[in-house]
């Protein structure tokens, strides 16, 4: 018995359809919204006139991608119902489920956060009221709350969907659910935030991504071989 990618559309439980969809939309709002003004934040450190720039000169991008950001988050809230509902599925029990709930809706948490500070700066910038401490202040707890905070929920649901797909032999391949495990413990320590800075979610919001592809194909379901 084995995940297969040859299920009909019509054989897929709703929640399964649901976890898929939701996650790819999410992760590419996400990853769209972020594209607008990122590429361009500061390094954390960075002097304050540096960030009153930053913020000043991208105010209207990063207003609108925040925005678009938050979008995002509302989605991934369905996709955290839909994960748990997945795992209680393919493991008999809720206890990687609720497990894997819990992380998401800790790193959605932070990320509402970081996202909501971050828009806060761009609007006082916009108003010619974004003094020097205030930048620093700003940027510093968006920056903690969009790496370091985050990582450690998205890590948990990492961990949890790495350890159902090895446990149940489903969700994910093999080599691909211990990689999902290697992630999740990373993001739970300090090293995410280290190694990958504002980067963090990047690797989790990635594997998202590719159990939402397998889901869509059926490899959440048992059938016959």
């Amino acid at each position: 018995m084995e995940g297969s990618p040859s299920l009909a559309w019509r054989d897929i439980p709703p929640a399964h359809r649901w976890g898929g969809i939701s996650a790819l939309t999410a992760v590419a709002v996400f990853a769209a919204a972020n594209a607008i003004w990122a590429f361009e934040q500061p390094a954390p450190g960075s002097p304050a006139p540096e960030l009153i720039d930053f913020y000043t000169d991208l105010s209207t991008r990063i207003a609108i991608g925040g925005l678009a950001s938050l979008s995002s988050i509302a989605i991934f809230v369905l996709f955290a119902s839909a994960l748990r509902a997945i795992l209680a599925d393919v493991e008999g029990d809720e206890l990687l489920a609720n497990a894997a709930f819990g992380g998401m809706i800790l790193g959605l948490a932070a990320g509402l956060g970081a996202e909501s500070v971050n828009v806060a700066a761009a609007l006082r910038a916009a108003d010619g009221e974004l003094t020097e401490q205030l930048a620093l202040a700003l940027f510093d707890v968006s920056y903690v709350f969009g790496s370091y905070a985050a990582a450690i929920g998205f890590g948990v649901a990492s961990i949890a969907i790495g350890m159902g797909a090895l446990r149940s032999g489903l969700l994910l391949p093999r080599w691909l659910a211990w990689v999902a495990l290697a992630i999740g413990v990373v993001m739970v320590t300090p090293l995410a935030g280290y190694v990958l800075g504002e980067s963090a979610v990047v690797p989790s919001f990635a594997l998202f991504a590719v159990f939402g592809l397998r889901v869509l194909r059926g490899s959440a379901q048992r059938v016959a071989a």
